[in-house]
């Protein structure tokens, strides 16, 4: 049979606490309003998401984010990205 804390106080085999069962945890063992939430749906994303290609390669903090530099990979460039992606596999 196997240990689980839920049905031991929170509690482990080795008489730890059980951090997913703790309430500051995430829903804390709380499967019904984890369900409910479950249910809802949503997106867990923020609505604005700051996009360093869309400000000329600056990232929120000022700093240029890589990412986008011609010197790194394909420095942004999805299209030249698309067609080697297309070719596959390593030279």
């Amino acid at each position: 049979m196997t240990y689980k804390p839920s049905e031991h106080g929170g509690v482990k085999e080795d008489g730890t606490k059980d951090k997913r069962m703790d309430p500051e945890h995430g829903f804390g063992g709380d499967r019904e309003r984890a369900s409910a939430e479950g249910a809802k749906g949503g997106s867990t994303q923020p609505d604005e998401i700051y996009k360093p290609s869309e400000h000329g390669g600056v990232k929120k903090d000022g700093t240029e984010d890589s990412r986008t530099n011609p010197e790194h990979g394909f420095g942004g460039d999805r299209q030249a990205a698309s067609e080697q992606g297309k070719k596959g596999g390593s030279k």
